[in-house]
């Protein structure tokens, strides 16, 4: 998928005014206060207000004034029937910032952006006071008070500064209207983001009013968007379930990143045609089960082949989604012929991968010679070729950019190593997760090392299938290689394996420390002590590594004589937890999971439409439910993609709120 087509983030950037306060233009003219007073009085749902005739900040029920007085006026929003005709959506907060913007104007500023963006007519007031913000929506049709109270909530999820009161008790519901006084001696004022702005003219865009389409559009908009942040990690990380005790093979569990569809293994798809062990395995799992015939014995039996051909636990739960071969994992018995849906598919898949697994290692320990699973075919000695190569100049993988490229190098060699392979198809989401870095600095890290001779494109994408790469030695560092290269390294696996298992850790997203950060913990993880060792390691300058030090200290993961803590996996995790960024790796696979499970939707509507009438394939094929119907478009025929994903997202945290 390509990333211009959907930006999650775009309803969080304001206009420039975000940037400065003093930027936001607040009209002072008194000339355009009658003007206000005198609209508001005749929308007014009711003929009665509620008023502060003593400047106390209480409020009374009395006649609306005609004429504008000196003293506060609040408006109903709701009519005498409970239904509103007014939207106010109040930001206040009572806190000085001390850096940058309140968060009520900030939430303001957001919003009203969005609103732009949706092109609902509204109105922005400042409050009176100095952080309180208002935003104004008239109604061309009465709304349900229910309807405004999911809105609210909704809004109050995204926006913490705003005061629910007014919009979610339709009967004394008020907010003070524009060009009214405040207790302290100001007036409610508009707040236009054009400086040369007509306040006139901003009341003459409220006065065309919203409809329910509009209010419908916004909460959908709203709705998708707190999905979207809550799986890229901005708010506040969600409860991880209990982790799954480690097994007893780490050789068959290698953590590389999670499962992306079409993929059959993390970040790669080897071509099937050189491996008949491969070939054969994917077409048992591609051979349906007669609905008669025993579903658990094909299943274990291809667990069993899994095991025995390397697959990892990501490809196994991907794999128990769609295979047909793996109906049973799926699927229970129901009556004769009949089958019914499983509470937990996930559970139920990796308690059998267990057995699968516990069979093996039986199996292998028994039979240790027969129990090679990876034909090396110049992956493995390639791979050591090139960490050998990328050691001998640190300098080169210096700063957040040098790290990432260093890590994006290191999982291409650890899937070299596993694979045996030197070319693979590479997935940049699932390559991404395995580096732990984000998919831009992946497709920017594989340019670079295209760039200087480490890889090779040998093939680009088409659909769903990824680039085609192959693992190059730069001639420069085959020339200065006056030793030679030593014997392969038989533990180089694991050790990559180590090194990318800490460097996508949730502690180096943190904005404080970042890649470089990381990659001094991993030095002095590996033994390097003192400054200047530290610096020679990893090619940072000294200065750099002494705050590095620094910043680890006061996380809690070194000590005071410079040394890593001895319990580093529950340091670095309460450091994440101390510092916001707690699941915003696991929240970044979803994402990813999400983008891709999208494209192939699209790909699956891009064939059905190019195919002729008569030979339509059925859309009900797919094993996914979401992915059986016709991809969202909008008014004008176009693809949808926001809302895609926004489907998308919102189906997979259903599946972890369920599994949790």
């Amino acid at each position: 998928m390509l990333a211009g087509q959907f930006d999650g983030s775009a309803h969080l950037c304001a206009d420039p005014s975000a940037t400065h306060n003093d930027a936001v233009t607040t009209v002072t003219d008194h000339n355009w206060r009658h003007t206000y007073y005198q609209a508001f009085h005749e929308w007014s749902p009711r003929p009665s207000a509620r008023v502060d005739t003593a400047r106390t900040h209480t409020y009374t029920d009395a006649p609306f004034p005609a004429d504008l007085p000196d003293f506060p006026v609040a408006m109903y929003l709701a009519d005498p029937h409970g239904t509103y005709r007014f939207l106010a959506f109040d930001f206040d907060s009572t806190q000085t910032p001390s850096i940058g913007l309140a968060d009520s104007i900030a939430d303001a500023l957001a919003f009203t952006s969005t609103l732009r963006s949706l092109n609902i007519p509204h109105l922005v007031t400042a409050s009176g006071s100095q952080w309180g913000r208002h935003v104004w929506i008239r109604m061309a049709e009465p709304v349900a008070a229910g309807a405004v109270r999911s809105l609210a909530r909704l809004t109050k999820q995204l926006h913490s500064s705003l005061d629910l009161s007014p919009l979610t008790n339709p009967r004394t519901g008020c907010v003070r209207l524009p060009a009214s006084a405040h207790r302290s001696g100001t007036c409610s004022t508009p707040v236009l983001p054009d400086p040369d702005g007509d306040p006139n003219e901003a009341l003459a865009a409220l006065s065309l009013g919203a409809t329910m389409l509009d209010l419908r559009r916004l909460s959908k908009h709203l709705t998708m968007m707190l999905t979207v942040l809550n799986t890229a990690g901005t708010t506040e990380p969600t409860p991880q379930p209990k982790p799954r005790t480690p097994r007893k093979s780490p050789r068959l569990e290698v953590l590389t990143g999670p499962t992306i569809v079409e993929t059959r293994a993390p970040a790669i798809r080897c071509n099937l045609e050189d491996d008949p062990r491969h070939a054969a395995l994917h077409a048992a799992l591609s051979t349906p089960i007669r609905p008669r015939d025993d579903h658990s014995g094909p299943a274990f039996s291809a667990l069993l082949r899994m095991a025995a051909n390397g697959w990892r636990t990501d490809d196994v739960l991907s794999a128990a989604r769609t295979a047909p071969a793996l109906e049973y994992l799926r699927t229970g018995r129901y009556g004769g012929t009949g089958r019914v849906q499983r509470p937990d598919i996930d559970r139920f898949a990796l308690r059998q991968w267990d057995r699968a697994l516990a069979a093996w290692n039986r199996w292998t320990q028994k039979h240790p010679c027969r129990a090679e699973t990876t034909t090396d075919k110049g992956g493995r000695f390639r791979a050591h070729q090139i960490q050998h190569a990328a050691g001998t100049d640190p300098t080169q993988w210096s700063g957040n950019a040098g790290v990432h490229r260093r890590c994006v190098l290191d999982a291409l060699c650890l899937i070299a190593w596993e694979t045996g392979r030197t070319e693979f198809d590479i997935d940049q989401r699932r390559l991404a997760l395995t580096a732990g870095v984000t998919q831009p600095t992946a497709s920017r890290a594989l340019s670079w090392l295209r760039e200087n001779g480490w890889i090779t494109r040998v093939d680009t994408c088409r659909g769903t299938r990824s680039d085609r790469y192959r693992l190059d030695l730069p001639a420069v560092e085959v020339r200065t290689e006056s030793q030679g290269v030593p014997a392969p390294d038989p533990l180089l696996g694991t050790r990559l394996h180590q090194t990318l298992l800490h460097a996508r850790h949730d502690l180096w997203t943190s904005t404080g420390l970042g890649g470089a950060c990381g990659a001094t913990h991993r030095a002095l993880l590996s033994g390097h002590h003192s400054t200047s060792s530290l610096s020679q390691a990893t090619g940072l300058p000294a200065a750099t590594v002494t705050r590095h030090l620094r910043l680890l200290q006061d996380l809690g993961l070194v000590t005071r004589c410079g040394r890593a803590v001895k319990k580093v996996v529950s340091a670095m995790a309460a450091a994440a937890v101390k510092l916001g960024v707690a699941g915003v790796i696991e929240a970044r696979q979803r994402l990813y999971t999400a983008e891709s499970l999208m494209w192939e939707w699209w790909q699956r509507e891009l064939a059905w439409r190019r195919a002729p009438r008569s030979r339509k394939p059925v859309r009900a094929e797919h094993p996914l439910p979401l992915l059986r119907g016709r991809f969202p478009t909008g008014k004008d025929g176009r693809a949808d993609f926001a809302g895609a994903l926004g489907r998308v997202l919102a189906s997979l945290s259903r599946a972890v709120a369920l599994a949790a």
